[in-house]
């Protein structure tokens, strides 16, 4: 390629720190400055790219890929910038650019305002420009992170794109209220979750109704392209950005600071703080959902680990039954093969482990079923009919409970703590006996990492029992909510997952009195959110029991007998 068709580049830049220097740094005052410079020196063939708002620590920026593209196939014979913090303020990558990729590509590089001209040998107060450079990029760093901290700490919202569901606010940007559009997506995912259907299944879904990602909607409604915008693929929803919304105290009208950081102000890798780090401030905007829902979501999300099946129908038992004996989870076991009837909860260490370590407790789904919505039905009825004796019936109950619970956890925190202070003090002599010459090395190294160890596991046990026994007490029983949940279901004619966790956190399956016998009695405990289990609710409070019982036929159904 002829000198005469090569580009002379004049590139500008500004970030949002330089805009904030005024006007000297513009866009329009670089090129006013670039141009009269080249046109000056009779540069010919001129070209003008510019980046705004990034950053000089950022090479990945669109108009630089442009003109290194440019450098790349021979199409530049001169770059010229207004000084040298225009090309970057990262002193290794901008010294490497003009000591090594420019000379290769024959390529002359100006900086006017720093008198820098290759064509003339190299500068040699250019390497210390780049370093008061990047030094200034470093302290600018610094600064904003401190005001971004005293903004967080402050309660004040510092993302800068608010979460899906949202919008800033036309009165006051800091604070955001809920988009009407995305905000009934971010409900429906959180309902699918609440009907047992976990990521996967949502993202297949929204796929299928065709429901814009978060980044397309975003684009589509703001102009701005994020950095995973795909809008070849506008409907092709990821698993991760389910879970993450799934997960997002936001949408219960928290505001959670200080969450993420970056590597360093060169790289701006977003990585996630420890959870003790974050800062929480509740009820600072208006909720997508409701408590009640959050709830049930998380406890869904808890215990459904194993990857979904693909079938038409959610598990609507998943992370709620379990067994009595090992208290570990009972399996669904379906198949496309098999008819819906046949489909029965077996335990999972049973199947893993085999009779050795546990029985089947096999139960079919839909005797459980059965079993589940007739009980449901009258703890619901005699919440509703008898309001008072309900009432006092679970608190006399959860009182004693309660308290017997506290009292045991109580005990063995303060246990766990005592061990912890004589393990400290156990050291410091040790230490002691060590440095006097009372015991040798070996015997201290041995004795040290034992009590280290010990600690180690007490310290980390210590607030799980504290975190226990806080969520023991914020757990009693709150009837009130019970019967106001009873009333708002009158007319239960069939189990859905939504009532299934709405009422219930927690079922128990007992082994048969007889094995492989259909007709052997089997325990089911039943669980209830917010009250506990009802078992004998009838008998103490000498409620009469239910006209009906269930009957098991020859083929392993239940029979409803009145």
């Amino acid at each position: 390629m002829a000198d005469k068709e090569k580009y002379t580049i004049l590139y500008g830049r500004l970030s949002q720190e330089d805009d904030r220097e005024g006007e000297s740094n513009s866009i329009q005052n670089q090129r006013l400055i670039l141009t009269a410079y080249a046109e000056d020196k009779a540069f010919e063939n001129l070209k003008f790219l510019y980046d705004d708002g990034y950053s000089g620590t950022n090479f990945n920026r669109p108009a630089w890929n442009e003109i290194m593209a440019l450098i790349e196939n021979g199409q530049v014979e001169t770059l010229i910038v207004k000084d040298m913090s225009r090309l970057g303020r990262d002193y290794l990558q901008t010294g490497q650019l003009m000591e090594i990729v420019f000379p290769n590509y024959k390529v002359r590089f100006i900086a006017i305002n720093d008198a820098v001209d290759t064509l003339y040998g190299d500068n040699d107060f250019a390497p210390f420009r780049n370093l008061f450079n990047d030094f200034y990029a470093k302290d600018c760093s610094k600064k904003i992170r401190a005001v971004k901290k005293a903004q967080a700490e402050r309660g004040e919202r510092v993302a800068t794109k608010p979460p899906y569901g949202y919008v800033k606010s036309t009165d006051n940007p800091k604070l955001i209220v809920q988009d009407f559009e995305s905000a009934e997506v971010v409900r429906y995912i959180f309902k699918l979750c609440s009907e047992g259907r976990g990521p996967k299944q949502i993202s297949r879904k929204l796929k299928e109704d065709q429901i814009h990602t978060p980044a397309n909607y975003y684009y589509k409604q703001n102009g701005v392209a994020l950095t995973n915008l795909d809008t070849t693929r506008p409907y092709n929803w990821s698993d991760t950005t389910i879970a993450n919304i799934l997960e997002d105290i936001t949408y219960i009208g928290h505001t959670v600071n200080m969450k993420h950081t970056t590597v360093s102000y060169k790289n701006k890798r977003q990585i996630v703080r420890p959870e003790s780090e974050w800062l929480v401030f509740k009820n600072t905007h208006e909720p997508l959902i409701t408590q009640e829902l959050w709830d049930i979501v998380q406890s869904i999300r808890k215990h459904k680990k194993r990857p979904p099946k693909k079938m038409d129908t959610p598990n609507m038992f998943s992370g709620l039954v379990f067994c009595e004996d090992c208290e570990g989870t009972l399996v669904l076991h379906r198949a496309h093969t098999m008819e819906s009837t046949k489909n029965n909860f077996m335990c999972s260490t049973y199947k893993k482990r085999g009779k050795e370590e546990c029985t089947s407790h096999y139960i079919r789904e839909s005797q459980l079923t059965a079993i589940i919505l007739d009980d449901l039905k009258r703890v619901t009825h005699f919440a509703r009919q008898q309001e008072k004796l309900f009432a006092e019936h679970i608190n006399q109950r959860n009182s004693f409970e309660t308290r017997k619970e506290l009292t045991k956890l109580q005990r063995e925190l303060d246990s766990m703590k005592r061990r912890d202070l004589e393990l400290t003090m156990l050291f410091k002599r040790l230490y002691e006996d060590n440095v006097l010459g009372r015991i040798p090395d070996e015997h201290f190294r041995m004795l040290s990492t034992e009590y280290t160890d010990e600690q180690k596991i007490l310290r980390t046990n210590i607030p799980k029992a504290e975190e226990k026994m806080e969520k023991l007490k914020n757990s009693l029983t709150n009837v009130e909510l019970f019967i106001e949940k009873a009333k708002r279901y009158t007319d239960i004619t069939e189990l859905t997952a939504e009532l299934l966790h709405l009422f219930i956190t927690k079922i128990i399956v007992g082994e048969k009195a007889e094995r492989y016998s259909r007709t052997a009695e089997q325990c089911v405990w039943i669980y209830y959110r917010d009250i506990g289990i009802l078992d004998d609710v009838t008998k103490e409070n000498d409620i009469s029991e239910p006209d009906y019982e269930f009957i098991a036929e020859n083929n392993g159904e239940l029979r409803l007998v009145i």
